[in-house]
């Protein structure tokens, strides 16, 4: 019986190992984008599922992400696949925490990112992110003239949190009963 109970928890923790991972929110869907959208930022299904910032003399923003951690994401200088114009060059982006505090602020530079086979992807590594907001790239500091585009934002993959990692828990859990097999056959 204590064998059909040793395998029934070696199973459970095995499945439970499986449960655990990033999401990465591709914006195929326009019906189930993962967040919520401010500013101008708007969807587009043109050269796959992506949002992009509608008007570059609004700021944008990425919102709802509700304390996650965010990873990274990718951006492109075009707003879809075979655009054809715009002034490629610099847009500011700053992150905030569940408070309204800024944690994270990077500037990235697109001009090299016009093909839609070419993506940057944008490292953020912060936890706690509740919306990332994109200033007017046609505004002051960078008078640029260009609708950036975002897609495949990782969240969730590693955190700050004093949870032990689901590898930790199955080896802890496979030494557990391998010593108490020893201990059983020794009595």
């Amino acid at each position: 019986m204590k064998k059909i109970g040793l395998l029934c928890a070696s199973f459970l923790l095995v499945i439970w190992v499986g449960l655990a991972g990033a999401t990465t929110l591709d914006f195929d869907d326009s019906n189930n984008l993962g967040v919520s959208l401010g500013g101008s930022m708007t969807w587009n299904g043109q050269g796959g599922g992506h949002i992009y910032c509608e008007q570059y003399y609004d700021d944008d923003s990425i919102m709802d992400l509700n304390g996650a951690y965010v990873n990274s994401f990718q951006m492109n200088g075009m707003p879809w696949e075979n655009y054809g114009g715009g002034y490629l060059g610099q847009i500011d982006i700053e992150a905030f925490d569940m408070n309204s505090n800024s944690v994270w602020f990077q500037t990235v530079d697109l001009s090299n990112y016009s093909s839609w086979n070419n993506w940057l992807t944008v490292s953020v590594e912060k936890n706690d992110i509740s919306m990332i907001k994109f200033y007017s790239p046609g505004s002051s500091p960078h008078y640029n003239g260009f609708w950036p585009s975002i897609d495949n934002m990782v969240i969730n993959e590693s955190s700050s949190s004093p949870v032990p990692e689901p590898a930790t828990m199955l080896l802890f859990g496979l030494g557990i009963i391998g010593i108490s097999g020893i201990v059983r056959k020794k009595k």
